[in-house]
């Protein structure tokens, strides 16, 4: 039954899903310059979340969060409860008031982490996979530290796939 729901999980999110918000709060929280040493916890936690064989929702309906995943305390464990109980958490809504909510579309881009996201966002207004295709074609990516050719290239290349 890996990361499948359980009967009775009040959202019926898997721990895939689960483990897919806590990455896009670190997007979120890494483009609205929330303390990087605080926001790094949430993509180790996708990653303990992800290969854990017992549902955490499971998890949040007994009530088990803290003795069971290492390293969730309090905070952690009410921001876990509400993705599960809501599909949302109250800290996503607190920065994600400062950042566009589509900014999490260019998660899926392989090679492109929250720290390149926020760069791309800050220079030159990329929000989306849409404002990111018109930056290519406009040649507004040349120039951008950390952005070179070939990374325009796979950027280019994921966009024709995808968009």
């Amino acid at each position: 039954m890996k990361n499948k729901a359980e009967p009775g999980d009040t959202a019926g999110l898997t721990n895939d899903e689960i483990a897919q918000k806590l990455l896009e709060l670190y997007t979120i929280l890494i483009v609205a310059d929330y303390p990087e040493d605080h926001a790094a916890r949430y993509p180790r936690l996708a990653y303990t979340i992800s290969r854990m064989e017992a549902s955490v929702a499971g998890l949040v309906a007994q009530g088990r969060l803290k003795e069971e995943i290492p390293g969730v305390g309090d905070i952690v464990a009410t921001i876990i409860t509400e993705y599960v109980e809501t599909g949302t958490c109250s800290k996503l809504q607190e920065y994600a008031s400062d950042v566009p909510q589509t900014i999490v579309e260019l998660i899926s881009i392989p090679g492109l982490g929250p720290k390149t996201i926020k760069l791309l966002y800050q220079e030159i207004g990329v929000d989306s996979l849409l404002s990111l295709r018109t930056a290519i074609d406009e040649g507004k990516l040349k120039g951008i530290k950390g952005i070179g050719k070939k990374t325009i290239e796979n950027f280019d290349r994921y966009l024709n796939e995808n968009l």
